[in-house]
């Protein structure tokens, strides 16, 4: 019963002290979420909301509370199941650090699936260049041709951008914004100086260097991808070992009673090892996983 208690007056004091903190936020404040809530303000989830929809996720008021809320009886019920009162507190560093966790992997795959799928569809606009002799119809040929769903809303803003009004010139270089990549930022800039002085055969030269140096980037990303991929497995075979120790300690000498369960270190142990985990696997992806933002 006591961890029950437990539970509900970890989970009130956490929404108790959310509105305490934000009580000086003045009233009529909005966050992004479209809502007057001072538990939104205070956990400042427009910032989350922003990140997330930039890796295409879309959050909402309702969708938090309900997460809020299944959190909070997850807490409970943990609690009550292990019969810990200082479980939940594991929750508080799983809400520190997995929100924003999961949101730079959802950003890192939508990166790397654009990164991946870039050079096919160059390739489809170098070879039309030559008798087209139009960028912006060799575009939509490659758009229509690519069955990349990134790809194509990439090459959609840009045939929309020249569509209203805009010079090809800019709608390149917004494109070139977008991706954010080096070695496409060569090929947008030859892209724009053989559209401005003809599609010579150094100019398609220069962009099938440029497309070339891509794809050796690719080359070098799966052979990084597959030492990460040993690397985290030796990760978490060592988080998996270290969570051997428990059963193996569970059967010191303490009468009839379960060390974890009966016995406040047992309980500070398990604490430590859920915040310890978390906090491990979490760095862990961090440090291992491509950053492929300096490509």
């Amino acid at each position: 019963m006591m961890p029950l208690v437990a539970g509900v007056l970890f989970g009130a004091w956490f929404v108790v002290s959310c509105l305490i903190i934000s009580s000086s936020v003045p009233f009529g404040s909005r966050t992004r979420l479209g809502t007057r809530g001072p538990l939104l303000l205070a956990l400042n989830l427009s910032r989350y909301q922003a990140q997330a929809q930039a890796a295409g996720w879309q959050i909402t008021a309702r969708g938090f509370r309900v997460g809020l809320l299944a959190a909070v009886l997850a807490a409970v019920a943990v609690a009550w199941l292990a019969r810990n009162p200082f479980v939940p507190l594991a929750g508080l560093a799983a809400g520190y650090y997995l929100p924003g966790f999961l949101i730079r992997q959802q950003r890192h795959r939508l990166r790397l699936n654009l990164i991946t799928g870039l050079t096919d569809p160059l390739r489809m606009v170098l070879s039309r260049l030559p008798y087209q002799q139009n960028v912006t119809r060799a575009i939509e040929s490659a758009r229509d041709n690519s069955s990349n769903p990134a790809i194509r809303r990439l090459f959609d803003a840009y045939i929309s951008e020249v569509a209203l009004g805009g010079s090809t010139g800019d709608a390149l270089g917004a494109l070139k914004r977008k991706v954010g990549l080096r070695k496409f930022d060569l090929f947008v800039d030859n892209l724009i100086q053989a559209h401005y002085e003809g599609f010579t055969a150094e100019a398609i030269k220069a962009l099938d260097k440029a497309v070339e140096a891509m794809e050796y980037d690719l080359l070098a990303i799966s052979k990084v991808k597959a030492r990460s991929r040993n690397q985290k497995r030796k990760l978490y075979l060592t988080l998996g070992t270290t969570w051997l120790f428990l059963p193996i300690l569970s059967f010191m000498n303490t009468g009839a009673q379960n060390v974890y369960v009966h016995t406040l270190q047992g309980k500070l142990l398990l604490l430590c090892y859920l915040i310890g985990t978390i906090y491990v696997y979490v760095k862990g992806e961090d440090y291992l996983s491509l950053n492929l933002d300096e490509l």
